[in-house]
């Protein structure tokens, strides 16, 4: 679809949802076009604008989002940003839903109902009785380890049939094409790689040395996630951080918002899912919460080891495991460096009262940025899981 068709003059509020539903009940599916329908928004996300839309006679919910040619936060005079990430969202899905199949897509993937590509308006299962994996590894410290586990088994899965290495040429240069994802591309490329480190204070970076061999692994990062490395890419999430996941109390798992999708490096979705469980680790241990630093430490291994385990079953080289082991290190902890630095918007992870508590957090969260940024050379995986080790080991051990 080009540019010139596409009306995001339309924007939905919860008043004008019912409406807009009913006109299309027939393109949807869901909800006859006489149905009672009250929408309420749904605050909390940055980037669109997203509503829960509720039958009031049958009690059935779901979720409606749309993406505006401005990041929604900001509003219209704010950042501008392509609407057309709805479309990559949708075709995403489908992909993910053609290389797992009916049973996994079915356990992995909320139900996709209708893509309004011209109003860039996205229809989809409400996902009733989950919760975001970031809010609950804050504020339970406790989660079923089927959901480290069964996100690994949906990275592994996605990753390795859509790997360079695995398919043709010519899927490649499809998958290149069609998944550059330029604009979001570019706004990741300024707010996670180069914005926090050429704006953060002496103080804000109090215990991290941002020198010249650290910054060549940032730029190490920042071309890999651009691309640049063509030996190693896949089909990516994007943006796999835990605030795109959600779970319920008994271990399932659906991977949400992909629209910062990419063909890029496998590294990115295993960091940024990572990231969220080393950042949540050290959270429970300034909260003094030993069992949860244990069972969250253990999650991150399992990630890992189940996620490797998966690329060796599909027949992915050795030598391009070894390399997103270590790239994955990089973006885990490039990860953990914006959020400790105060760059990554307002993630739950390392807020406390206390300010002496806090800055102590974000200091041990530096702690393990420095030595793994430029570590993870030498000691891959094994690196993150030391440094993670010493720092939490020495606050919950009293």
């Amino acid at each position: 679809m080009s540019a010139e068709t596409i009306n995001v003059s339309m924007i939905l509020t919860a008043e004008t949802v019912p409406s807009y539903m009913a006109e299309r009940a027939d393109k949807i599916g869901v909800f006859p076009a006489d149905a009672p329908l009250t929408a309420e928004a749904i605050t909390g996300g940055n980037v669109n604008f997203a509503f829960c839309v509720t039958n009031t006679e049958t009690g059935r919910t779901i979720f409606v989002k749309q993406a505006p040619e401005y990041v929604a936060i900001f509003g219209p005079d704010g950042l501008p940003l392509t609407s057309q990430r709805m479309q990559l969202e949708y075709d995403v899905y489908r992909e993910w839903t053609r290389v797992l199949g009916p049973e996994l897509s079915a356990r992995y993937l909320p139900k996709i109902y209708y893509l309004d590509n011209v109003h860039m308006v996205f229809v989809m299962e409400f996902l009733d009785g989950f919760s975001l994996l970031d809010h609950d590894l804050v504020e339970k410290g406790v989660v079923p380890k089927e959901i480290a586990t069964g996100l690994a088994d949906f990275m592994a899965r996605v990753h390795a049939a859509t790997h360079c290495s695995q398919v043709s040429p010519e899927k490649v240069r499809e998958f290149t094409k069609t998944y550059e994802n330029r604009a979001m591309r570019d706004v990741q490329l300024e707010f996670v790689f180069t914005k926090c480190y050429k704006e953060a204070t002496e103080e804000q970076r109090d215990g991290l040395i941002v020198d010249d061999a650290f910054m060549a692994e940032i730029e190490h990062l920042r071309a890999a996630y651009d691309g640049k490395k063509t030996t190693n890419l896949c089909l990516t999430h994007g943006d796999l951080h835990p605030g795109s996941v959600m779970v319920n109390a008994k271990g399932a798992v659906k991977v949400i918002d992909p629209e910062f999708t990419c063909y890029g490096p496998p590294a990115l979705d295993v960091g940024s899912l990572l990231s969220g469980y080393v950042l949540a680790t050290v959270h429970q241990a300034y909260a003094k919460n030993p069992a949860a630093v244990k069972t969250l430490r253990d999650a991150a291994h399992a990630i890992w080891e189940a996620y490797k385990g998966g690329l060796q079953q599909a027949g992915l080289p050795d030598d391009l495991i070894v390399d997103t082991e270590v790239d994955t290190v990089g973006f885990t902890v490039a990860e953990v460096c914006r959020t400790a630095l105060g760059f990554a918007g307002g993630r739950l992870w390392l807020q406390f009262e206390d300010a002496n508590v806090k800055k102590a957090a974000m200091k041990a969260a530096l702690g393990i940025v420095g030595q793994c940024m430029t570590g993870r050379h030498s000691g891959g995986i094994e690196q993150l899981w030391t440094a993670l080790d010493e720092l939490v080991l020495d606050e919950t051990v009293e």
